[in-house]
């Protein structure tokens, strides 16, 4: 079969009328939010997504909505809530059924997590495999309550290559291409969240695989379902869980739809017995600080201060060196000053006055984007990624609301245009690194892992966001109540350790919280989540939370993206049976042949399991 040619958006200044021009393709997609509600005699409704990517030409990406209404018993909800939606990756060349793929693997985003965050993850699983020989699909599940989000002025912003086109509309109250944005969902109106907890969340992933993969046997033997963050105990749930509510049938369990689950970042922790989930303190500091809402909504994280994500994004991409009006657009209210003192302050002092204020520094569109994600000043663990580093000027550490040598922030206020250096930059050919306070280099170029061009692109590119702006406080507090041990109400249908039926992967990132890698590049060994045949535990030295999920394919020390690696390696040795691309076995760290045997990376291959 030809490789299909599609067009790839041009990047910054140097070819405007060539930009626009993609971008009107790319963009030609409606709006979420003005999509048609699905209903019985328009069950299923799948459009190409026209990607800007690099690889786009080898990855098929699509965006996929199923009817699926609510019960009547439901509150009052928006008819487009009717439906559950994901992303699909596919190999370009590959077979265009669902059903006729070597493999298919589903994941579930974590806590304020997107199914647009999944976009690097995915097209190096899906490239990865093709290499060996396999057909994968990479399904990235977009929870219901993204029915909410309305990305009219995100788009309309990238095809001006102007962010004041965003502001104007989300929060000028201006009109875009004859649509007025209704306003942020109130608590009120997004009252129907409250029952968007565990029991509708995988529901919803059941719908999605069952609908799309019909045969529990077809699901056992070719899908693999995991997720990221918060979507480690997400996805024990699904395991766990009994969806028809008789434990005399067991055919219906989450766990008999999956040849095995992986994790990214997280643990499998549903019961209490190994330890509360990744990043739960911050999940229930949120979730308190948000009083009654039924989403999140406590700075810095609110559906207005996630609106400035794919903003930010979408301005570091298509204008990424030019001088960024966006920390001067952002309004000036108490919810956005309280974000960005506490975002951005320097010490104490700086918090309780304002002063300097992040405002008063001029930034590229990138060193916006960065200044909110990157490891090196992101302040709050779990939105971290290895993007590169500030530059253009003098640097301060950021010492609130603790010391940390690690963090930097621009320290000239009104001065030098900072800019951004990406990932590859870093510590090239030996260039040194800029030190902290005690002269210590802030970061190092092994533990630069992610790209921030394309990391722009994820972040406002797919009709599915990357940020979850209505994210329900009713999944959390579930989550907390599972973990406890409650088993009431919506919960009595978790009846299974299904986690402990399958093979299951852990890839952790090593530069989190909880976890610890050596720097030598090499991925080192956990403690595997279950005894099963081929269950183990990956921590990637470098990477941080978000690294997980959007490192670039190929690393500065040349070796092939981790976390992708990884699981193409479990899904060759429980699905695939995968062959290298000689038709022998896989020596470049993953696959195996016919013959069974163990590889380098750990795993027992041989034909993948018949159950």
């Amino acid at each position: 079969m030809s490789q299909r040619v599609k067009t790839r958006l041009v990047r910054g200044p140097r070819a405007p009328a060539a930009l626009l021009a993609a971008l009107a393709t790319v963009l030609a997609l409606p709006a979420l939010s003005a999509a048609a509600p699905l209903g019985p005699d328009d069950p299923r409704v799948e459009k190409p997504v026209r990607s800007a990517a690099p690889d786009a030409g080898k990855v098929e990406e699509s965006y996929v909505r199923l009817f699926a209404p609510l019960p009547d018993s439901a509150p009052a909800h928006p008819a487009r809530c009717d439906s559950v939606s994901y992303l699909r990756f596919r190999n370009a060349d590959g077979p265009k059924q669902a059903k006729r793929a070597d493999g298919v693997v589903v994941t579930i985003p974590g806590f304020l997590g997107g199914a647009g965050s999944f976009d690097q993850l995915a097209r190096n699983v899906v490239r990865t495999a093709a290499a060996r020989g396999e057909d994968v699909e990479f399904w990235a599940l977009d929870r219901r309550a993204n029915c909410l989000e309305d990305h009219t002025g995100v788009q309309a912003s990238a095809e001006a290559r102007d962010p004041k086109v965003a502001f104007d509309y989300y929060f000028g109250g201006q009109e875009v291409k004859g649509r007025r944005f209704g306003g942020f969902v109130s608590r009120e109106d997004a009252a129907f969240l409250n029952d968007f907890g565990l029991d509708r969340t995988v529901r919803d992933w059941y719908t999605t695989v069952t609908s799309e993969l019909p045969g529990q046997r077809r699901r056992e033997r070719k899908l693999i379902c995991g997720g990221h963050s918060l979507g480690g105990p997400l996805t024990a749930a699904f395991a766990g869980w009994d969806f028809d509510g008789d434990p005399s049938t067991q055919a219906d369990a989450g766990y008999e739809q999956c040849a095995g689950f992986v994790g990214l970042d997280t643990t499998f922790a549903i019961d209490g017995s190994t330890g509360a989930p990744v990043g739960i303190g911050i999940f229930n500091g949120l979730v308190g600080a948000s009083g009654a809402a039924p989403y999140v909504d406590a700075p810095p994280l609110t559906p207005r201060t996630i609106q400035l994500v794919p903003i930010s994004g979408a301005a570091a991409y298509t204008r990424p060196k030019s001088e960024s009006p966006i920390n001067q657009l952002i309004p000036n209210t108490p919810e956005f000053d309280f974000t960005l003192r506490l975002l951005y302050s320097r010490d104490a002092a700086n918090f309780a006055t304002g002063q300097p204020s992040i405002r008063d520094f001029r930034l590229t569109n990138e060193a916006v984007l960065g200044g909110i994600f990157d490891d090196n000043s992101a302040g709050i663990s779990i939105l971290r990624s290895s993007l590169g580093f500030i530059s253009g000027g003098p640097l301060t550490d950021k010492n609130f609301p603790a010391p940390d040598g690690t963090l930097a922030l621009p320290e000239e206020p009104k001065g030098p245009l900072y800019g951004w250096q990406g990932h590859r930059r870093v510590g090239k050919n030996g260039e040194p690194v800029a030190p902290n306070d005690s002269g210590e280099p802030y970061t190092s170029r092994e533990s630069e892992v992610t790209d921030i061009e394309q990391f722009a692109r994820g972040s406002f590119e797919a009709p599915a966001d990357f940020a979850e702006q209505y994210f329900p406080t009713r999944i959390t507090t579930d989550v907390g109540a599972a973990t406890a041990g409650d088993r009431s109400g919506d919960l009595s249908n978790l009846r299974y350790d299904g986690i402990a039926e399958r093979p299951a992967l852990l890839i952790q990132a090593g530069d989190s919280d909880d976890n610890s890698g050596e720097d030598s590049g090499t991925p080192q060994e956990g403690d595997p989540p279950n005894g099963m045949p081929n269950s183990r535990e990956v921590i990637i030295p470098g990477y941080n939370h978000l690294d997980v999920v959007t490192a670039a394919r190929k690393q500065n020390d040349g070796r092939p993206e981790g976390s992708s690696t990884a699981i193409v390696d479990f899904a060759c040795a429980v699905v695939l049976g995968c062959k290298g691309p000689d038709g022998g076995p896989d020596e470049g760290g993953g696959g195996g042949d016919d013959r069974g045997g163990r590889d380098r990376q750990g795993f027992t291959h041989g034909s993948p399991p018949r159950r």
